[in-house]
């Protein structure tokens, strides 16, 4: 029996202004857009993953209110590949096998779920640089050609995600 090290996700020191910002961009409200749902599944298959979504982080809860691909829409941020994303908020986070990476090769959600093995994700970010969440895209089998092109695109992808839901808080 072997002994499980996971770190979980960290904080960002402005997380109570994170927290503020996610409120007021009514992005939990966005739940079941269609507009987003659109973008996730051109995600999905532009990238040929098996899945994607665009997460929103509370302060315990990862919300998952658009997807392609999954089923489940609520996590523990703890656990999330999300919340590790937000903390470089204009960079795309990647992880190649996350069962090969020592950073999550322990995470409970991983090794129990088994079903991801490839992250990408791009931070939204709002007008004040705050981090909301991503625009993530992941596949139960590793990756090692998610490249500065297709890095860029999910970015392009996550700001025209904070485009809508700018144009849903002012609707």
């Amino acid at each position: 029996m072997g002994i499980t090290v996971f770190a979980p996700a960290p904080t960002p020191v402005d997380e109570a202004a994170r927290e503020r910002a996610v409120i007021g961009s009514g992005a939990l409200d966005a739940r079941h857009d269609p507009a987003l749902g659109d973008l996730v599944e051109q995600a999905r298959l532009t990238f040929g993953t098996g899945m994607a979504a665009v997460s929103v982080l509370s302060r315990d809860w990862q919300y998952l209110i658009a997807v392609a691909g999954v089923t489940s829409r609520t996590y523990s941020r703890r656990m999330s590949l999300c919340g590790h994303a937000i903390m470089t908020p204009r960079s795309v986070f990647c992880v190649e096998d996350a069962r090969a990476d020592p950073r999550f090769a322990d995470n409970p959600m991983l090794i129990d779920g088994g079903q991801v093995r490839f992250y990408a994700g791009a931070p939204l970010v709002d007008a004040d640089t705050m981090p909301l969440g991503t625009f993530c895209v992941f596949d139960r089998a590793p990756r090692a050609d998610f490249g500065p092109y297709e890095q860029m695109r999910l970015q392009q992808l996550a700001d025209a995600v904070m485009t809508r839901l700018a144009t849903l808080r002012e609707s």
